[in-house]
């Protein structure tokens, strides 16, 4: 039965949809409500975000009746009354999505480290399965955070759609086929500039209605290193280096690239995560190989992509919030998760200099002026003692740091008050890393 049959069936059955809250209506939490809107058999029936009117204003755009949208933000038993009687929940306070006590699943699409830590574990808590648009929290806390979720019975997962979930549908396909994978990633879709800022981005990011901060994030490289992150820890796939390789290519050059270096390409690994700057965003990429003469054949007679006996299987997009409904509906009528950290992480998100930084400042924000993220194996951060990046938003700098430069704990005074501190310090005790 196809998920599509599977809605008309439950709202049949029911006499209702499936009832999702939603945490963060900027461009992708509003993305999602609308294309939700165009599907039978589920909706999202409560919203908050922080930005005065903007819960109400993302169902207006997403094209929800007005007459239907009602401002709520401190009675969650009387919001559940209203969800019953067809009512829309616009608020501002995340609590209320937590405590809204008839939900079936709830997303989280901020994108801010800290509030998507606060989320997420509080919904697992009240046992909701979270379906993760934010990455930047997942790869702080992502394995911590899904061994809570299987401790409560409920789903954590990241998304389809977002480059690390792609990734984890071709790898799936490819690995349940038996073939051998040696590298898995995906395309970049700007130029790579480590000092980018939301003033030198400030034009282009008006011209494509984006939030500065987002643009930034994209072009020094913060969220490519999270999604690899990402990738990286739910299926044991390594960076080879510091930041990756990284190099220009073209659809046609994946195979040939991203092979081992005895073979004419660039890794000295046969498990490794990367991307790949040049034509190949949006889309993402595995690699895979056979020594079998039957496969090897009826691949090259199939015209597969290949570079001796390596093969791209490419996917030449991704469709961001507008695939994550294909996640609650996993999530909900399977109970299985898109991707998610069950073992021990295998790469951290690292904070680097984006400038030189002096003693007594404040780390600002991702996609800011002072830091932003690259990939590394987590066994390195651990032993060089570099702090993640979704730790540093806030933090003090005790020690003047150079641009270019990974940032250390002993360099840095961490919010300890901050709930992803506290849920990092128990991943790391869980893995017997403290």
């Amino acid at each position: 039965m196809s998920f599509k049959q599977m809605l008309e069936k439950f709202e049949k059955d029911n006499k209702r949809p499936i009832r999702i809250g939603l945490l963060g209506a900027g461009q992708m939490g509003t993305g999602l409500i609308s294309q939700i809107e165009k599907m039978q058999g589920m909706k999202i029936v409560a919203v908050a975000d922080v930005r005065k009117d903007r819960a109400y204003e993302a169902y207006q755009e997403a094209s929800v009746d007005k007459n239907l949208i009602v401002k709520n933000d401190s009675n969650p038993e009387k919001a559940a009354q209203e969800i019953e009687n067809g009512k829309r929940i616009a608020c501002h306070s995340s609590d209320m999505i937590v405590q809204i006590p008839n939900l079936d699943v709830v997303v989280e699409s901020t994108g801010i480290p800290e509030v998507g830590a606060r989320f997420c574990h509080d919904a697992i808590l009240a046992r909701k399965s979270v379906v993760n648009m934010n990455v930047e929290t997942d790869v702080v806390i992502g394995y911590q955070l899904t061994r809570m979720a299987e401790a409560a019975g409920v789903v954590y997962t990241l998304i389809a759609g977002d480059e690390p979930g792609s990734v984890k549908e071709l790898y799936d396909f490819a690995s349940t086929l038996g073939f051998e994978i040696v590298c898995i990633g995906k395309g970049k879709n700007n130029p790579l500039n480590p000092q980018a800022n939301p003033d030198s981005v400030a034009k282009s990011a008006k011209v494509q209605n984006m939030n500065p901060k987002m643009l930034a994030a994209f072009e020094d490289g913060t969220k490519t290193m999270a999604e690899m992150t990402a990738m990286a820890n739910g299926t044991g796939y390594e960076p080879e280096i510091r930041g990756a390789h990284g190099p220009n290519a073209e659809v046609a050059d994946l195979p040939r690239i991203f092979c081992p270096k005895e073979d004419g390409g660039i890794l000295t690994t046969r498990r490794a995560v990367d991307y790949a700057m040049g034509k190949i965003a949006p889309g993402v990429f595995v690699i895979i190989t056979t020594d079998q003469p039957k496969i090897i054949a009826d691949l090259n007679y199939l015209h597969v992509n290949n570079h001796g006996k390596y093969w791209a299987l490419y996917r030449p997009y991704h469709m961001a919030n507008l695939e994550a409904p294909i996640s609650i509906l996993r999530a909900f009528f399977y109970k299985e998760e898109t991707l998610a950290t069950h073992n021990p992480p295998v790469a951290e998100t690292i904070t680097m200099a984006k400038r030189d930084l002096k003693a007594g400042e404040k780390i600002d924000y991702l996609g800011g002026y002072t830091v932003y993220g690259s990939i590394e194996k987590a066994e390195t951060a651990r032993k060089e003692g570099l702090v993640p990046l979704g730790l540093t938003v806030g933090a003090t700098v005790c020690k003047d740091i150079k641009q270019g430069q990974a940032v250390h704990y002993s360099e840095v005074e961490l919010d300890e008050n901050q709930t992803i501190y506290h849920l990092r310090w128990l991943q790391d005790q869980k893995l017997g890393y403290n």
